[in-house]
């Protein structure tokens, strides 16, 4: 027998995790300890070995390290909401990089560096890296569609992390994400309503193929409710059909933005009549590109998507551009139709579900959640100052010393909690650190599920 713990599940620990604070009655508490230096006798909490200052030993799990812990314990402080956020590993936009770009069929997807965030904020997952191509233009704006830039890069806007949460929880290996959008992320908020569910948003180009037809230029004049006139050429242009069943595209000028599958070409005239009427004719202002017909497959209930092909290379497809993204699909499959070429092949990537950017925690791997609690100056006369601590814990649901009231105040001296009581569910051994008045310690915790 075999199984594997989903990624999934590691967000819902993370979810369950973020909901347990604030909770009633149970809360969570970080704790500061160890006044004394480390040496070398540990009873339980650590193996003896020769420790100082300097040489931090690593605790163990023993059931006796809990009430060592509590027996030097300083204080401790309430760990609130607004202090805890789902976080993920930090990924710099660089140029020169080239970016995982996001596959529905990759284990363990959110292990690779397939979203960056660039020097505003903004976070960005990588749609298509153009055939692992490096990245050499910064994804900017916070659009709600697909962004691609002039390196062919495609990207998915899906935050901007806000400025309180920069100084809170940025740290050169983390950025906070949260999801849905908090009042203060109406772009993220935009995204999220925009997202849909099971669109095609990509079709990746896993072999180009060799011998595969094209033709871009500008319409030479005016056509007709059913056909455009290419451009002038020689040769194989002045071949009657040689672009029957394959695609026009007008992507600028008079009509841009129209497509149309090709019924009949004419060599002679350069005629090409197309199978249904044009919405806005096509004149000589009209850019257009003729390209292999992609044919489209997808599971039950799906529909809309609509593929072309936007760029072939000395034969090769090396492109491929949504004209419709559509809406449901589960699986499907892409086929290159026309075009006279052999052997390329296709890849449609599938959206996660709810469509890219609906749940920026669920996408980008929130399996992390970050604790950042402040420990400043006195903390209302209980927190020691002109003195040391070495070790950080986190406890959940402690006891009163009287044994029988639940811990609740902001801070509380460990004197007064009762020894053992709650679970200590963290403990974290560090060079001391000495606190004076006009000191805060700013201790950020990350917790990986």
């Amino acid at each position: 027998m075999s199984a594997i713990i989903h990624n999934s599940f590691r967000k819902f620990n993370a979810d369950n995790f973020i909901d347990f604070i604030d909770g009633t009655p149970k809360v969570l508490y970080l704790g500061i300890g160890k006044n004394d230096p480390w040496s070398g006798n540990s009873v339980g909490e650590y193996v003896d070995g020769t420790y100082s200052d300097v040489a931090i030993p690593v605790p163990i799990d023993t059931t006796a390290a809990p009430f060592l812990h509590y027996a030097d314990l300083l204080a401790v402080k309430r760990i609130t909401s607004p202090s805890v956020s789902h976080v993920l590993k930090r990924v710099d936009w660089t140029t020169g990089t080239v970016y995982v770009e996001y596959n529905h069929n990759t284990d363990d997807m959110i292990d690779q560096n397939f979203f960056v965030m660039t020097d505003q904020y903004n976070v960005y997952k990588c749609i298509s890296n153009f055939g692992g191509a490096p990245s050499s233009v910064k994804p900017t704006g916070q659009s709600t569609g697909i962004i691609e830039t002039s390196d062919n890069y495609r990207w998915k806007f899906m935050f901007e992390v806000q400025q309180a949460d920069v100084l809170t929880f940025v740290t050169p290996d983390w950025i906070p994400v949260n999801s849905p959008a908090t009042a203060n992320q109406p772009d993220q908020g935009n995204v999220e309503a925009a997202a849909v569910d099971g669109a095609l948003d990509h079709i990746s180009v896993t072999v180009g193929g060799t011998g595969y037809r094209s033709n871009t230029g500008t319409s030479q004049a005016l056509g007709t409710t059913n056909t455009i006139q290419l451009a002038s050429g020689a040769g194989d242009h002045l071949a009657d059909d040689r672009y029957n069943d394959m695609t026009v595209y007008i992507s600028a000028g008079t009509g841009a933005g129209q497509i149309r599958t090709i019924s009949d070409y004419i060599g002679s005239t350069q005629v090409a009549t197309v199978s249904a009427i044009w919405t806005t004719i096509p004149d000589g202002t009209s850019v257009y590109q003729v390209m292999p017909a992609i044919t489209l497959t997808g599971s039950a209930g799906s529909t809309g998507a609509v593929a072309r092909v936007s760029n072939v290379t000395a034969g090769a497809i090396t492109k491929v551009s949504m004209f419709s993204i559509g809406a449901n699909y589960r699986s499907a499959t892409a086929t290159v139709s026309s075009g006279g070429g052999t052997a390329a092949e296709l890849l449609p990537i599938i959206a996660p579900v709810g469509g890219h950017g609906k749940n920026a925690v669920s996408e980008l791997g929130g399996a992390y959640v970050m604790l950042n609690t402040r420990l400043v100056g006195f903390e209302a006369d209980i927190v020691p100052i002109d003195d040391d601590f070495r070790k950080v814990h986190l406890i959940a649901s402690p006891m009163l010393s009287d044994g029988v009231t639940p811990a609740s105040a902001s801070v509380i001296a460990g004197t007064d909690l009762q020894v053992g009581s709650g679970d200590m569910i963290y403990s974290e051994f560090r060079a001391p650190i000495n606190r004076a008045a006009d000191s805060t310690e700013d201790i950020k915790l990350v917790v990986e599920f």
